[in-house]
């Protein structure tokens, strides 16, 4: 029972590791730029204008060369673009 106990943790530890993206600066850059033209009109006032200030930040860390602060802003920017559209779709469901 320990054995399988111990292969389960190591497989749920592995696959993080297994299935990880190679998240850089630019990456996320390159790819918000791709985004310029969401449908921002979709978020609260509130909400665009934390996008807007994770985008500025991450650009500001990018430009002053800090990787890990340039991922954390501009990653949590795409995490904004991405939940467009779904809180509706979430509301639908549990129609």
């Amino acid at each position: 029972m320990k054995t399988l106990a111990l292969i389960f943790t190591t497989a749920l530890l592995a696959t993080p590791v297994a299935f990880a993206e190679d998240v850089t600066c630019t990456s996320n850059m390159q790819e918000l730029a791709r985004y310029s033209s969401a449908p921002l009109d979709q978020l609260s006032d509130e909400a665009r204008t934390q996008l807007e200030d994770h985008i500025r930040l991450a650009g500001e860390a990018q430009a002053q060369g800090d990787e890990e602060g340039c991922v954390v802003h501009s990653s949590k920017a795409l995490q904004e673009i991405n939940s467009i559209g779904n809180e509706g779709a979430m509301d639908n469901a549990d129609s």
